[in-house]
């Protein structure tokens, strides 16, 4: 009897914490369907954390390091975005408490640097030594993103900043000490001048490997960008800027609307081994809408910083949603690949080739974004920790954080302006920038003509 007594008290602390109507949210004029997408989302974050233990993150991490990008650091940066929410400072506090138990387990396997080491995916592994420790590039940079939010948002609050002083600078030294440089020392970045820069390869330290997709490019740009935030160091806008001229330099112009290839070579390590007038990769439009995604927030981010992209560049990215990615169904919606092709058309082309963060530039691709059927999706399926956690946080942050792209289409102009308040972060920033002009990037061609002028 006692202990069916203990359980309901349980049971009862843990509706009152995590209850859908008892979250206190800093947005007002909340509708019910809001609380109960918000307060899951909250919940998700808080469950994943608090079942954080050590034994599990490591025998995650021998599996595949590469994973903790895409689940569980994906996952704790509900944490601070749960902050935002509600500006309660026990979700930072959570996010410190379990990221450090992820710090707990790394280590220096092959050079001076921590990282977290674990067996590449299978496709990447090496066929005389399979059980070989890498440390994995995305993860590492998604890490470095959820750090600097954490960062970010403990400093929005000065008292907590001051009592956590220690905590902060900590998290940084992580991030400028190993995280960040270890990719260079290694040889993964290419510097490609006017055309901007880009990483190679994913699993250090198994060599050869060909140059990265955008998709994984922007995981790079993303954490750059927001080293520079917390830190205002040149080096990591400057990096930021040369991953996103490299996108903006193969966009191919069309009707008014941009098109790209999921992957473009960049050099000879890109050619197939058995095959010497061949590329490594398929050359396509994303046929993954995650992955176009991916590209086209490449280009908001930097444009709500002030930054390579303009006006003009947002109207033609909108263009191509609009025109190219949906049918104009707003009840029904099908969506394609940047070419246009459709899921009827192609086996490959899955996903919803929707960017919340573009939409907010155009008032039918809001309304599409955030009302009816994608509205209606997140509620039903608020109660799962996938699309209503994990994947929920770019609706969540563009609904309820953002501000209006009307009102405000750069939110983060200061960045951008105390960047380019500097002579030598200017003078940079001349040398990659450039407008696209019709018809922008040409076709990629085999290496034989690529390199014939070699």
């Amino acid at each position: 009897m006692r202990f069916i007594l203990v359980m309901l008290l349980i049971i009862c602390q843990t509706t009152v914490l995590f209850g859908q109507d008892d979250t206190s949210f800093i947005k007002q004029n909340l509708t019910d369907h809001d609380k109960h997408v918000l307060s899951n989302f909250v919940r998700h974050a808080v469950e994943f954390a608090e079942k954080v233990d050590v034994a599990t993150i490591k025998k995650k991490c021998h599996k595949s390091p590469e994973m903790f990008a895409w689940v569980d650091f994906r996952q704790l940066n509900c944490l601070p975005i749960s902050y935002q929410l509600t500006g309660d400072t026990k979700y930072l506090d959570l996010f410190h408490s379990a990221f450090g138990k992820y710090q707990s387990i790394m280590s220096k396997q092959h050079d001076e640097y921590l990282g977290w080491y674990g067996l590449a995916l299978k496709p990447r592994q090496l066929k005389d030594n399979p059980g070989l420790l890498i440390d994995e590039l995305q993860m590492n940079f998604r890490a470095i993103s959820i750090i600097c939010n954490y960062v970010e948002q403990a400093r929005s609050n000065e008292t907590y900043a001051k009592e956590h002083q220690a905590d902060i600078d900590g998290l940084l030294k992580l991030a400028e000490e190993h995280l960040f440089p270890k990719w260079d020392a290694r040889g993964h970045f290419v510097d490609m001048g006017k055309q901007g820069g880009l990483y190679r390869g994913l699993d250090f330290p198994i060599p050869g490997q060909g140059s990265l997709s955008f998709e994984k490019l922007s995981l790079m740009l993303d954490g750059s960008l927001r080293l520079y935030r917390v830190t205002k160091k040149p080096k990591y806008m400057n990096r930021a800027l040369q991953i996103g001229t490299w996108f903006k330099s193969h966009l191919m112009l069309k009707e008014g609307h941009y098109e790209w290839m999921s992957w473009v070579p960049a050099g000879k390590w890109d050619i197939k081994q058995d095959k010497p007038d061949a590329w490594r990769s398929w050359i396509a439009a994303d046929p993954n809408g995650g992955w176009y995604v991916a590209g086209v927030e490449m280009a908001v981010t930097l444009y709500q910083h002030g930054l390579l992209f303009t006006d003009e560049d947002i109207q033609r990215f909108v263009k191509t949603q609009k025109e190219q990615c949906w049918n104009g169904d707003m009840e029904n919606p099908v969506y394609g690949t940047c070419a246009g092709i459709t899921p009827a058309q192609s086996k490959w082309v899955k996903g919803r080739f929707l960017s919340d963060m573009l939409a907010r530039y155009d008032e039918t691709l809001s309304k599409l974004a955030f009302a009816g059927p994608h509205e209606n999706f997140r509620f039903d399926k608020a109660e799962s920790s996938w699309n209503g956690g994990i994947n929920a946080q770019s609706y969540v942050g563009q609904k309820y954080l953002s501000h209006s792209s009307t009102e405000n289409p750069q939110p983060d102009n200061a960045f951008g302006e105390h960047y380019l308040s500097n002579a030598a972060n200017k003078s940079f920033y001349d040398n990659v920038f450039f407008n696209v002009i019709a018809p922008g990037a040409a076709a990629v061609v085999p290496p034989s003509k690529h390199f014939k002028d070699e």
